[in-house]
């Protein structure tokens, strides 16, 4: 199976798991939600989504939520104090052992632990105490494709069932799959930016909010993919230091959603583009679409907060294509492999 075929499997993925998934994520929410704080624990692609599932869990449910440190629990021996808060693990493989030592140190202070992982049968879903499967089918490209997505919806499902048991408004998934499915079949757009992007020997790319995520997992793609340098930044944290060193002609791969943070991204767009730099958008905003040299517009009506799963389709694509153009193999990416254990 090969990765492009995996990137097209993505809206039938999440129309699966939000269907079974649901009940499931009621109940392994409330625990959750009873708790004072909450760690998201992964490594590559599973720490970009959890920087995802802690912009919902804490806007949604109002849950303070930290992305975990592991080697203070493997390396350092001085493990936070988890106790009256909750840990998820997240790993596509379930094979990461310091991702497992987290959870299993939080199970030793008796915190609540799920396992985010599409392996049932994995040490993570050994160490945890419940497990949320990802149920996509074997993935067996090295790049993360689906179910990086899948992780994505797990944690909006997660957190929007976890804003419920705290007397908040829920999020709505209404067109999730749509949007998706939207998004997988955008290559001819994917492939002209990509065109467009040539030979660069590094890229920026930029998202604010919700989409930092977003940002964080394209260029990791585009490295893994591409053997280009991708710098991701929060559009707010580039603007404090790092836009110094942009330079005329420059490629930025920024995204950018309806929403709010919607006017600046346009304003950044605008101010990039002043600079020399050459700015390539995805986005559901049309007038953001406008303000770039070039950009995949999305139209597909969609919550904010769920863009950054159909975003990241895009960027999938977006690095797949570069990755085409460059001569890359992106079936066997160079010095990677498909687990990788860090301790």
């Amino acid at each position: 199976m090969s990765l492009r075929s995996e990137i097209a499997e993505q809206p039938v993925a999440v129309r699966r798991l939000l269907e079974v998934g649901w009940p499931e994520a009621r109940t392994l929410a409330r625990p959750l939600a009873a708790g004072e704080h909450l760690t998201i624990a992964g490594r590559g692609s599973s720490d970009n989504a959890a920087t995802y599932g802690k912009y919902l869990f804490e806007s949604l449910a109002g849950l303070v939520t930290a992305l975990a440190a592991p080697s203070l629990v493997t390396r350092y021996r001085t493990p936070p104090n988890f106790a009256r808060g909750a840990v998820i693990g997240i790993s596509q493989s379930g094979a990461a052992p310091d991702v497992a030592a987290v959870l299993a140190e939080a199970r030793a202070v008796r915190a609540p632990t799920v396992a985010i992982t599409n392996r049932a049968s994995s040490l993570l879903a050994r160490t945890a105490q419940e497990t949320f499967l990802l149920r996509c089918g074997p993935e067996r490209s090295v790049a993360a494709t689906k179910t990086y997505t899948a992780t994505c919806v797990a944690l909006a499902l997660l957190a929007a069932n976890a804003a419920e048991s705290r007397g908040r408004s829920a999020l709505s998934l209404a067109g999730l799959v749509e949007s998706v499915a939207e998004a997988e079949g955008t290559e001819r757009d994917a492939d002209r930016v990509a065109r467009k992007i040539g030979k660069a020997r590094a890229i920026v790319v930029l998202g604010r909010g919700y989409e930092y995520a977003t940002a964080l997992e394209a260029a990791l793609k585009i490295k893994e993919l591409a053997r280009v340098w991708a710098e991701p930044y929060s559009s707010a944290d580039f603007a404090h230091g790092p836009i110094a060193l942009l330079e005329t002609g420059v490629p930025v791969l920024l995204f950018g959603a309806r929403g709010a943070a919607q006017s600046e991204a346009r304003a950044l767009s605008r101010t990039l583009r002043s600079k020399g730099a050459r700015v390539y958008a995805v986005t559901n905003d049309p007038g953001m679409a406008e303000l770039a040299d070039d950009a995949v517009l999305l139209r597909a009506p969609l919550s904010e907060a769920l863009t950054p799963i159909s975003f990241a389709v895009v960027a999938q694509l977006v690095a797949l294509c570069l990755a085409r153009r460059l001569g890359r193999d992106v079936e066997r990416p160079r010095g990677l492999s498909k687990v990788t254990r860090t301790r």
